[in-house]
């Protein structure tokens, strides 16, 4: 475990998750909206590390107080979860003096965006936008789309195939990083992959996180092409939501803002944009 001070803000660095949860579960607690990204990829983490190798976890401390929360879990971007942008920028240097190359950040707009200027600054680099995101919760019961034929059900064992299909197109999709294997396995048998179920044949899929600090994060909504058109991932992201929220949860999912159908399918559902969050690529100039 490492640490570096810029501007009476200490940053903390460790590549050991079960430190990193220990020291990052208080913070995750208090804020477990913005921190939902962090929790989820520990979880994940220390169920499959072999899954998650080079990753890096660090904190910030101000008056001896844990305030934000980073990673880096390659391939996917760092991640910044703070909108304090003194404290973004205090990471940066930290990851800069480790001498980390980070090619991409991502996080809330505020925080990734100050990390990424720091970045830029002191290399000579450019700044890119990736990607630009829509934060989601859902303030009520979700609205359920009406006259859509089927049910929703757990995953199954005989469903991973073709899951494990529907998810290398989500990627290439959407353009999102992700480790070389997915956990589908473990995922299934925690129930935690749902299909929507059309006369015995899986039509849509939808992911819901274990809770952190009462926050389950939807994701990993397909519906292949030939489905689409039918409101099946609209029924699946609703009645999913339904699940969480009866468990006693709050749901939360992110939107890609360049894709105004994704966001309206959400809304439909009702959920409500409370924030924007983006991904940035770095050109360092060495």
């Amino acid at each position: 475990m490492q640490r570096g001070t810029a501007r009476g803000i200490t940053v903390a660095r460790t590549t050991a998750g079960r430190d990193f949860q220990q020291v990052s579960g208080p913070r995750v607690a208090a804020a477990p909206v913005i921190h939902s990204v962090v929790a989820t990829t520990l979880a994940h983490a220390l169920e499959s590390p072999a899954d998650y190798p080079g990753s890096q976890w660090y904190w910030a401390k101000r008056d001896g107080r844990v305030t934000a929360l980073a990673m880096h879990t390659p391939p996917r971007p760092f991640h910044v979860a703070t909108v304090d942008t003194h404290v973004a920028r205090a990471i940066a240097r930290r990851v800069l003096a480790d001498g980390l190359h980070v090619e991409r950040v991502g996080g809330l707009v505020t925080g990734a965006l100050a990390f990424a200027e720091t970045i830029a600054f002191e290399s000579g680099g450019h700044i890119r936008v990736v990607r630009r995101e829509g934060m989601h919760d859902l303030p009520r019961p979700p609205r359920h789309p009406e006259g859509v034929p089927g049910e929703l059900r757990a995953a199954r064992e005989s469903d991973i195939p073709l899951l494990d299909t529907w998810a290398r197109a989500y990627l290439e999709e959407t353009g999102t990083e992700a480790p070389p294997r997915f956990p589908l396995q473990q995922w299934v048998s925690r129930g935690d992959m749902r299909v929507w179920d059309v006369d015995g044949e899986p039509v849509a899929m939808t992911h819901a996180s274990r809770p952190h600090g009462g926050v389950s994060r939807i994701s990993w909504v397909y519906a292949p092409p030939e489905q689409r058109g039918h409101a099946y991932a609209a029924a699946t992201v609703a009645a999913v939501s339904a699940l969480q929220r009866r468990a006693g949860h709050r749901c939360l999912l992110y939107t890609d803002l360049d894709s105004p159908a994704s966001s309206r399918l959400y809304q439909r559902v009702g959920y409500r944009r409370v924030g924007d969050s983006c991904v940035l690529a770095l050109t360092q100039v060495r």
